[in-house]
């Protein structure tokens, strides 16, 4: 067997905690010269989505800052499709992009992102994640195709891991540590787009947080499932 393969499955696949995940991983990439790389989890029942990065922490602190999660093709792309894309298929669709997704592609190739692909992971449980390898040009990209293989099974072990590393087991009625947020949330009169902004989800996500949390409660208003929550000792009044 390939020694780096063989340490990917030894060093990575049944690491022990998250931290030793993260160093397994960029050690490997960069034993592999993969210099940049992007992961996030969005698994069910989490406070807020699960992300590792490589990426130029400016530039992630400037994505984030302007939202650009909810708006990027890359995350879009993942979150519908179940198969590895290149980021250039985007880019040459029909459809196009719109100017906000073209701000976005023509900021991050200031900070050196400018090709990349991405490798989608869908579960039956209802997790979505994604790892993205990025590259400085389009012909470093082409350089690395022949070790796409390679990159794609690192993505898929530590995405193996790192499932296994949060996994949390809930009791069927209790509130999830989302909706638990969710709930606080409205309770403090915030919006649906201001707590999707806070937890780094989709507005579609908070409202059926909300309502999965009503359904638990055996509540026919959201008042009513704050009330309940805040009588049960499973939100702060």
């Amino acid at each position: 067997m390939d020694s780096w393969i063989m340490e990917m499955t030894e060093e990575l696949l049944w690491v022990e905690d998250i931290p030793s995940a993260q160093a397994t991983l960029r050690k490997l990439a960069k034993d592999a010269q993969a210099d940049f790389f992007a992961y996030g989890n969005s698994r069910p029942g989490m406070e807020t989505p699960y992300w590792d990065s490589t990426y130029p922490a400016p530039w992630m602190d400037h994505y984030f800052l302007n939202r650009y999660q909810f708006i990027d093709p890359v995350v879009i792309e993942a979150q519908r499709s179940h198969l590895p894309f290149a980021w250039r298929f985007l880019l040459n669709r029909p459809e196009g992009l719109t100017p906000e997704q073209k701000l976005l592609f023509s900021e991050a190739a200031e900070y050196g992102i400018r090709d990349g692909f991405t490798i989608p992971f869908h579960t039956e449980n209802g997790c979505i994640a994604a790892m993205s390898f990025a590259f400085r040009s389009r012909a470093e990209m082409e350089h690395f195709a022949t070790l796409q293989p390679r990159l794609k099974l690192l993505a898929l072990y530590y995405h193996t891991a790192i499932e296994r590393l949060l996994e949390v087991a809930l009791p069927e009625n209790d509130l999830s540590p989302l909706e638990q947020q969710c709930l606080s949330a409205v309770a403090g009169g915030r919006s649906l787009w201001e707590i999707s902004g806070l937890l780094h989800r989709t507005e579609s996500d908070v409202t059926a947080s909300l309502r999965s949390a009503r359904d638990k409660l055996g509540a026919a208003t959201t008042a009513q499932a704050i009330n309940q929550a805040i009588a049960q000792g499973l939100i702060s009044p």
